[in-house]
């Protein structure tokens, strides 16, 4: 199995769920940046994360950590049960939907464009959704994670938006940001990070 990334993106969340599901792969960084170069990813966009297996190939983060929980029969990763999974994708939903649109268009404004050419009020309407969606975040103290008692994809994909509102300098409230600190301190966090952004 092949995984194409590039250091510090949406592929961080597949090497995550790898390490998670503690599987064999193979992690091939690809070069965004040129055009022309030969290290370019398979994806017919050249996008990342895109995954190989034998004549498998799957493109989005999503797609990709859903097979690969699906593949190795993990049920507490992305549960089978109906109703924890129905949870476990409310919170994916809400996380790619009203968290990553408002933090991505701020990210991108304050990362990407140059001081020179940044929209005062873009980077003010996305600051104020971004801000919006973060109140609306309720962590539940009755269960050890976002979804439910077992950590999941949820808790993998809530973290590294909540993590891109953190580098736009947004205020997370206190049981947020300790939410996000556990995960982020999980030994498989940390060796997929050593993954991704490895030369």
């Amino acid at each position: 199995m092949k995984i194409y990334r590039f250091p510090k993106s949406r592929s961080l969340k597949v090497l995550w769920t790898l390490e998670e599901l503690g599987s064999d792969f193979e992690s091939v960084k690809v070069d965004l940046l040129a055009k022309d170069s030969p290290l370019r990813s398979p994806h017919p966009f050249g996008k990342v994360p895109y995954l190989i297996e034998g004549d498998v190939s799957v493109s989005e983060t999503l797609a990709i950590c859903i097979y690969l929980c699906e593949r190795s029969n993990n049920s507490s990763l992305y549960p089978t049960d109906i109703e924890t999974k129905a949870n476990v994708n409310a919170w994916l939903s809400f996380a790619m939907t009203d968290l990553e649109a408002s933090i991505w268009g701020l990210l991108k404004q304050l990362v990407f464009v140059p001081e020179v050419k940044r929209s005062p009020d873009v980077v003010h309407y996305f600051t104020n959704e971004a801000n919006r969606a973060i109140s609306q975040l309720s962590i539940n103290e009755n269960t050890l994670w976002i979804a439910c008692n077992e950590f999941t994809l949820a808790d993998i994909f809530m973290s590294q938006i909540l993590q891109w509102a953190k580098i736009c300098g947004l205020m997370l409230p206190v049981t947020v940001n300790d939410y996000l600190e556990k995960t982020l301190n999980r030994t498989t966090y940390r060796k997929a990070v050593e993954q991704n952004d490895a030369p």
